[in-house]
């Protein structure tokens, strides 16, 4: 981010930050893990731990990354929906090493958060149209991909 230090670009900052720190949070979490809690349920009823990280893997990058991307560099891009529970049935992998899964999310989310650190103030307005959500700013985007983060790590804590 540019050197300014409004409440806005500090809120940006620590976005980014937040952004950037959910896989290292997650892989924390599930090292303490064996292979037979990895893969039960957290809840009855819910995906296991493997299940949720694969999940949130796939979601940020299929879905959030790109469009962050596409907003940086096109003009009001249209933005793909994405069927998370079809990608998750046609694509989940219970035998992929959950080293495996963390170190792909971190690595792409420290691609995503080099390009979002040092942005100009107006770049953060940039927008995308998504068929399910609208014309949504850049900024509104890195927001759900941390919500989302978040709110499955509650999950994976069994709130």
């Amino acid at each position: 981010m540019t050197t300014n230090n409004t409440p806005l670009d500090e809120y940006r900052r620590q976005l980014v930050a937040r952004y950037r720190q959910h896989p290292a949070q997650y892989r924390d979490h599930v090292a303490g893990l064996d292979a037979a809690a990895l893969q039960a349920p957290i809840k009855p009823g819910e995906w296991s731990p493997h299940q949720l990280l694969f999940h949130v893997r796939a979601v940020d990058v299929q879905a959030y990354g790109p469009r962050l991307e596409r907003i940086l560099n096109e003009a009001r891009p249209p933005l793909d929906d994405f069927d998370e529970a079809a990608w998750m049935a046609e694509h989940y992998d219970s035998t992929e090493d959950l080293s495996s899964i963390v170190d792909t999310w971190a690595g792409f989310r420290q691609g995503i958060a080099e390009l979002l650190k040092d942005l100009p103030a107006d770049a953060w307005n940039r927008t995308g149209l998504q068929p399910y959500w609208g014309e949504r700013t850049l900024q509104w985007w890195l927001e759900r991909a941390v919500t989302h983060a978040e709110d499955h790590w509650s999950q994976l804590l069994g709130e």
